[in-house]
């Protein structure tokens, strides 16, 4: 990805703060092309992207309020000139967060989007998870906080005895956390450790995790019970499920023995969704077709997509029916936003204009 601020806008930024009078106009920029995005409910969708202005690429930030219809531009973070893709994350219409993964601090919004500014602790992000109305936060720095969501409240929690490094996965669901990563001393069976937390962080109880140590993973839960990770295992992975909120994850899923759609083979670049506890889009990465599941991942269909995919950039749901993905086709490498509002059985694409 790359990142390049017009002059003035950079301006506006050098002290961490964002807003939209910054921004040289209030439209969609020509040529934008989608590179990540957050949804909240069906209607409220925002865009980050990129575009070309003059002989650099800038960035910009866009938001929709009916349901894909009309897109304004919004503010915009100040990220570093080069990096990662953004993340981006909005618990409701008003509160979301926004970083680069261990390059940038934690930026906040509490106008959905009209102004940003630093929040948290200090460091770089390596981790963040929005649930039931708090955000967690992991940096660089080895500390791990936790804030009210509507409110920059931020309370030192403690860190569990991992080996402390980037290869770190955060999740939340209510008031549950989970924290993936390796520990200072390494299972037998060369796996990393889970640490499960039932009280919003304070306090966690450590179990051998779904992933191999050292190569990281990432977790997504459906409720407070069903949990997904995909796990590297180099340049291909694994996909598990947990039944019993993380006590153990039974492999599910295997690239060393694919047998079609009932097994379908991953890379390191997969990614999944979960519409409800037993159905969810899976992508395996490269130009794989995104595949759907009702019943647990025991059988998976493909689903009707409006293009073959050439890499998907991002992709998330919001409700049981509901939702977005950004990916890059094979007739164009501009990027497209795809949305679905059957729980992942059928997408369209959504053009992107004021």
């Amino acid at each position: 990805m790359r990142f390049a601020l017009a002059g003035g806008l950079a301006a506006a930024l050098a002290v961490g703060v964002a807003t939209a009078a910054g921004n040289s106009s209030h439209g969609v920029p020509r040529g934008f092309r989608p590179e990540t995005a957050a949804a909240v409910g069906t209607r409220n969708y925002w865009v980050l992207g990129e575009y070309r202005c003059g002989s650099e690429w800038c960035n910009a930030l866009v938001r929709s309020t009916d349901g894909g219809k009309h897109f304004r531009r919004a503010a915009l973070p100040s990220f570093p000139s080069q990096g990662d893709i953004p993340t981006l994350s909005f618990a409701n219409t008003r509160d979301g967060v926004a970083y680069v993964r261990n390059g940038s601090r934690l930026y906040v919004t509490h106008d959905g989007g009209s102004s940003w500014h630093r929040s948290g602790p200090t460091g770089n992000v390596i981790a963040s998870a929005l649930s039931g109305g708090d955000v967690y936060v992991v940096t660089s720095r080895r500390s791990y906080e936790r804030s009210p969501v509507a409110r920059d409240a931020w309370r030192p929690l403690r860190y569990p005895t991992f080996k402390h490094g980037f290869m770190v996965s955060l999740a939340a669901e209510g008031s549950r956390v989970w924290l993936l990563g390796t520990q200072r001393r390494r299972h037998a069976d060369d796996s990393d450790e889970l640490a499960l937390s039932r009280d919003r962080g304070a306090d966690f109880v450590a179990r051998p995790g779904p992933c191999l140590a050292e190569l990281g993973g990432r977790l997504v839960p459906a409720n407070a019970r069903v949990l997904w990770a995909v796990c590297p295992t180099g340049m291909m992975a694994e996909l598990s499920l947990s039944r019993n909120g993380g006590r153990s994850f039974p492999s599910i899923l295997s690239v060393h023995d694919p047998a079609g759609l009932r097994r379908p083979s991953l890379t390191n670049g997969a990614e999944i969704s979960p519409f409800t506890p037993r159905t969810a889009v899976l992508y395996g990465g490269g130009e794989g077709p995104l595949l759907r599941t009702t019943d647990e991942g025991r059988r998976w269909q493909r689903v009707h997509q409006p293009a073959r995919i050439y890499q998907l950039d991002w992709l998330g749901a919001t409700t049981r029916r509901f939702g977005l993905a950004v990916v890059q086709t094979r007739s164009s490498p501009d990027a497209g936003l795809w949305r679905t509002t059957d729980g992942g059985a059928t997408w369209d694409s959504v053009p992107i204009h004021q």
